[in-house]
Formats: structure tokens, C-alpha cells, sequence
């Protein structure tokens, strides 16, 4: 993180506006003009607020603040309808007024992290304000949240649930007096009882309204990236909840470990329930979970866990990380390894920071297989 949190905490932030940039191009300039999501601001304020609190990048602290506190301004009923639009030029002004609840989930993580560096009102107030969005525009008859507001017949998704479960996480460990660890247990419960599927072991990603996985092959799409995902952060809420959940993370962890690689040992974007590969890329973010994966059976007792993280970092870093510049990435690549994108998206950083936190965490930074 040595290059890329002073790369992106420079020029890939707009100072003059207090917000983050979208993306840049490949020789690292800032294309400032493209749209700036909401989503993006809160993974950076995320990032930034983080690095401050390890020390990592002490200028993350104003950095991150002021982009809470324009994010707020900015994002939040600019146009006197409830929540939070979707993006804003560069300027300010509403480009998207989409409400979509993938949205809504990193917002409030972002402003967890803003309130865990300074417990600004503004920021809890903010998060219980979005809360109570959720719960009168998004709220499902047969549980969970729409995807979008207003709804979309047979949108219901699984991924933005996982972020709004750890954003409740993220807010429980912020502030342990909130409603927020509650709010987590009832996301968990839906995604045992409605997005794994028991018979074939997947977590399922698209849904009818009442939670039965879509028609056809999108029915039977799920993707690694998230199985390793729930696994970290079903471990993070057995810490905090003293509730057991080693069967489920078994179940997720065993699925994408059997069919996620291929035979490069990367792993692949898009399986379907039978193991079959769906979408051969590959992104950088897969790689990333399954290292806090690794890092989290790594604490509950998986010796080999450290040697499995450590050639995934030694992957992810010769094929997506510190290139084409340094500090930056190549995000999506196809089967034979060619770039599918032609500039660097800011949102990545978000993964890639969470998973160096972790295993310098676990490993002080140095991940080696266990001697023997």
C-alpha cells in the first residue's frame, strides 16, 4: 500500500471538489469528468478513514472526512426524493437519480468508518436516516430489500445484501449501541435460508420476488469472488455475536475452492451450480476475498491457510497489481490474460486495502507457509 494510498489519496482526489475521482487512465492521469457513484466515494472514504487509523497514510484523515461530509451534501436527497442518488458529475450536480440499494449498503459503510475516525453526529445521523429509507422504500414483503426504488419485478439480488451486512458490522464495531448488530443477524439468516442452496452448495445471486432463484442460467449463477467474501465476514459476525458459523462458511469456502480456479490458479468470475464455468475473466477482487478468506480460517485454526493466501498474493500481485503504474492495477482481465478495461477504477482499492489490512493483521505483513 506503500504506492497506491499516496497515488490515489493525490490523484485520485479532486481537491478542489472534496471527492474522489471515478477513474484514471493507464498512464495515471484522473479522468475528472466521468460520473462520480456515490459508491465510489463511500469505498474511498472507507479506504482512506482505515489507512488513517493504522497509521498507514496519516492524510487520510481530512481526506476522508471531508469527502464524508460532501458525500452527505451531495448524494443524499438533492432532489427532495428519499435516499441516496446514484452519482454526480463532477461539479455536484445529479447525473443519476437511480435509488439502488447496492448504493445505500456502502454509503453506510463508508460513513462507519468516517464516524470510527471522529464521531461526528452528522454521520450516525446520516446512517439511521438511510436505515429508515430502507425499511419504508426498500423493504420486502418476503423479507430483504428490493434492489432498487422504486422496485423492479424479479430484481431481487443477493450482492448488495452481503455489503449491507458488512456495513452493519462495520457500524456495530463504531458504535455497539446502535441497532446495527440486530440489523446484521437478519441479513444473515436470509442469505442461509434464501441464497445458499442447499442442494448444490452455491450462494445464488438473482431472484424472484419471493427469494426463488430466476429462470434458466442466471438462476444458477453465483460467483467465488462472493462465496470467499461471506466466509470473512460470517467469521467477523461470530466474533461478534459469539454465534457459531463454521458449517455455513465450510459450505461457501468448499464450493468456490472446488470449481473457482482455473488452471492458471486464478479465479474465474461466474460459475454455475454445477460446477461448470460461467464466465471465464478475471478480476482483480476475487483474489483479494479469498486472501481475508484465508486470513480468517487462518485464526480458526487452518495451518495451511497461510500458505493458500500466500500464493494468492503472489498471484494477484504479478497479474493485477502495480501495473501499468505504480500503485495501480489492471482490473479485469480475459482467459488469455489480456486487460478487458483501458483505464484503473478507483472502487478497487476498497478490496485491495481490505485484504493488505488483513493480512498484515493476521501475519504482520509477511505470509508464509507454516514450518513443519
Amino acid at each position: 500500500m506503500t504506492e497506491a494510498l499516496p497515488f490515489w489519496g493525490t490523484a485520485g482526489f479532486d481537491a478542489a471538489r472534496g471527492s474522489f475521482v471515478e477513474r484514471v487512465d493507464f498512464s495515471g492521469v484522473p479522468l475528472p469528468d466521468v460520473p462520480r457513484r456515490a459508491m465510489v466515494q463511500a469505498r474511498q472514504i472507507y479506504v482512506f478513514a482505515h489507512a488513517a487509523l493504522l497509521g498507514w497514510w496519516p492524510q487520510g484523515r481530512d481526506t476522508a472526512l471531508t469527502a464524508a461530509q460532501n458525500v452527505i451534501e451531495r448524494y443524499f436527497e438533492p432532489d427532495g426524493r428519499p435516499g441516496w442518488v446514484f452519482s454526480v458529475a463532477a461539479e455536484g450536480t445529479i447525473h443519476d437519480a437511480r435509488r439502488d440499494l447496492y448504493t445505500h449498503a456502502f454509503v453506510l459503510f463508508g460513513l462507519a468508518w468516517a464516524y470510527r475516525l471522529e464521531p461526528r453526529p452528522a454521520f450516525r445521523d446520516a446512517a439511521l436516516a438511510t436505515l429508515a429509507v430502507l425499511d419504508k422504500h426498500f423493504a420486502s414483503p418476503s423479507g430483504g430489500f428490493h434492489a432498487e426504488h422504486p422496485a423492479t419485478p424479479g430484481g431481487m439480488r443477493q450482492n448488495p445484501h452481503m455489503h449491507l451486512f458488512e456495513a452493519m458490522i462495520a457500524w456495530h464495531e463504531a458504535d455497539g449501541e446502535g441497532p446495527f448488530l440486530a440489523r446484521a443477524a437478519q441479513l444473515r439468516d436470509l442469505m442461509a435460508t434464501r441464497f445458499l442452496r442447499p442442494a448444490t452448495g452455491i450462494l445464488a445471486e438473482y431472484f424472484d420476488d419471493l427469494w426463488q432463484p430466476q429462470s434458466g442460467a442466471r438462476g444458477r449463477i453465483c460467483e467465488p469472488g462472493h462465496h470467499y467474501e461471506w466466509c470473512w465476514l460470517l467469521a467477523r459476525y461470530a466474533r461478534l455475536s459469539g454465534q457459531n458459523q463454521d458449517e455455513l462458511i465450510a459450505t461457501l469456502y468448499s464450493y468456490a475452492d472446488r470449481h473457482g480456479f482455473d488452471d492458471r490458479g486464478l479465479i474465474v468470475d461466474e460459475l454455475l451450480d454445477d460446477g461448470a464455468v460461467h464466465k471465464a475473466s478475471r478480476r482483480c477482487w476475487p483474489h483479494t476475498e479469498a486472501i481475508k478468506a484465508d486470513a480468517a480460517a487462518f485464526e480458526a485454526g487452518d495451518m495451511h491457510a497461510a500458505e493458500r493466501a500466500a500464493r494468492l498474493i503472489e498471484r494477484t500481485m504479478a497479474t493485477f497489481l502495480g501495473r501499468p503504474v505504480g500503485g495501480g492495477w489492471i482490473d479485469h482481465i480475459d482467459a488469455d490474460g489480456a486487460p478487458l478495461v483501458s483505464f484503473m477504477p478507483a472502487s478497487t482499492l476498497y478490496h485491495v486495502m481490505l485484504a493488505a489490512a488483513e493480512a498484515d493483521r493476521v501475519w504482520g505483513g509477511k505470509v508464509t507457509a507454516p514450518s513443519s
